[in-house]
């Protein structure tokens, strides 16, 4: 038999003599930095294969965030990032020969002044920054969000975080050697503590993750339990509940659903999003659906009286939704002579991110009919556009729909080693029930 090809191993790998290259095409809008080279190439100083394939894992991703830097348009001195890329390289090799001991560690560190005596002024100084893992915090954090491939909107809340977290640290003159536990505990005591708990949440969550990610990539030293953030949760602290404690996002009041649902569309507001906000909501309404499933279906995922959605925020949000009879129109309207790949909201394919770009157009809306709930110390308004999700899951609750059948048509996750029966033992509502608990819910009459 056949033994099993080795090429995908390879990838991106190039043996010359008895070392071997990491080898890359240059995108054809980067090829002008590199004086109209086609292709990248950089020696990864060994001939031992496992070792180089780690080499090419660890240099790929920075290479590949130079490429996408270059492709914004930033001003790059691209001797300056070959530099750092190349001290980031000796850095690993150093740190692999002082496992081995004896002349393997000294000829590294002879290898990496070498190459730092043939460099000159800020390319010498990034090249020796890099041996030395000395870069700002944020230096990693393209190569991070692009390994952790989160959805844009997750993405971009994740980048603010960690970009917040990298102002403070200029402030403070710290680099990512810097970033002992007494230093991460500074500023949970000074910046996340004051927080919103959920703001706050999310924050220590972005820098963990980010923290693990150096950590195994090699950027910083350690292991995952070295990580600076863990067992820094901020506590809240209070025993006693107080008013306006328990005063989160809320579902839409019927009266605040009539507003949205019946005004007179808001002058100021631009005409061609009227149809959009107004199909969006009623779909929502009807039908428990997040905001970017609403907005993001193909129109073959729209079939056999269901909404097919094939991808989403958790494993439970694949799941077919049965159709309301009142969205029976928009349907209709929306899927006319379009394409099996067309998006239903076709005026937001060409978003760049279009939950956000509807997310805003929403809020005004809202705003210019004054449905809106901002209380004392909280950033954001109670109602928003899941609010029409939370009215959807009470209504089917109060027309006595059961947790599970719920539970299974909004995409809610089952806590399986709580439910053990209805969590393990069942494939979850039947079309039926499923079906019957989208009927029970009715909009109000205008």
């Amino acid at each position: 038999m056949a033994g099993k090809s080795n090429k995908g191993s390879k990838r991106l790998l190039d043996l010359k003599g008895q070392t071997w290259w990491f080898r890359i095409a240059i995108p054809q809008a980067c090829r002008s930095y590199f004086n109209g080279t086609t292709m990248y190439l950089q020696s990864l100083e060994t001939g031992d294969i496992k070792v180089a394939i780690a080499r090419r894992d660890k240099l790929e991703p920075e290479v590949r965030a130079l490429f996408a830097r270059v492709k914004t348009g930033e001003v790059i001195s691209t001797s300056e990032e070959l530099a750092e890329l190349r001290g980031e390289l000796s850095k690993a090799a150093i740190a692999e020969a002082l496992t081995e001991g004896g002349e393997a560690a000294e000829d590294a560190v002879w290898a990496a002044e070498a190459e730092a005596d043939s460099l000159r002024g800020k390319a010498r100084e990034r090249f020796t920054r890099a041996v030395a893992g000395d870069h700002p915090v944020d230096h990693y954090l393209d190569a991070y969000l692009s390994a952790i491939k989160l959805a844009p909107k997750t993405t971009n809340e994740r980048r603010g975080l960690i970009n917040r977290f990298a102002r403070w640290c200029m402030g403070e003159k710290y680099r990512l050697p810097d970033i002992t536990r007494k230093a991460a505990g500074r500023y949970v005591t000074e910046i996340v503590e004051p927080m919103d708990r959920s703001t706050a949440k999310k924050h220590m969550t972005a820098l963990r993750g980010y923290w693990e990610y150096l950590i195994k990539r090699g950027h910083v030293a350690g292991t995952a339990e070295d990580n600076p953030w863990l067992g820094q949760e901020v506590a809240s602290g209070r025993r006693r509940v107080e008013r306006g404690d328990n005063e989160g996002e809320r579902p839409f009041t019927d009266a605040e659903l009539k507003t949205l649902l019946y005004s007179e569309y808001p002058d100021g507001m631009d005409d061609d999003h009227q149809q959009q906000i107004a199909d969006a909501l009623r779909i929502s309404c009807l039908s428990g659906m997040r905001m970017a499933e609403v907005l993001t279906l193909w129109v073959e995922e729209v079939h056999d009286d269901i909404f097919d959605i094939q991808q989403g925020k958790t494993r439970s949000a694949a799941r077919k939704v049965p159709i309301h009879p009142g969205l029976l129109e928009i349907i209709a309207r929306r899927t006319r002579d379009k394409q099996p790949k067309e998006w239903l909201f076709h005026e937001l394919s060409e978003e760049r991110d279009p939950g956000d770009t509807f997310g805003k157009r929403f809020n005004r809306y809202r705003k210019h009919l004054k449905v809106d709930d901002v209380r004392p110390g909280k950033r954001r308004s109670l109602v928003n556009f899941h609010s029409a999700r939370r009215w959807f899951i009470t209504q089917a609750r109060h027309a006595g729909q059961t947790v599970e059948t719920v539970k299974d048509v909004v995409g809610h996750v089952s806590d399986k080693k709580k439910d053990i029966t209805f969590g393990v033992y069942t494939q979850g509502a039947s079309e039926k029930q499923m079906r019957d608990c989208v009927g029970a819910v009715v909009l109000p009459l205008g």
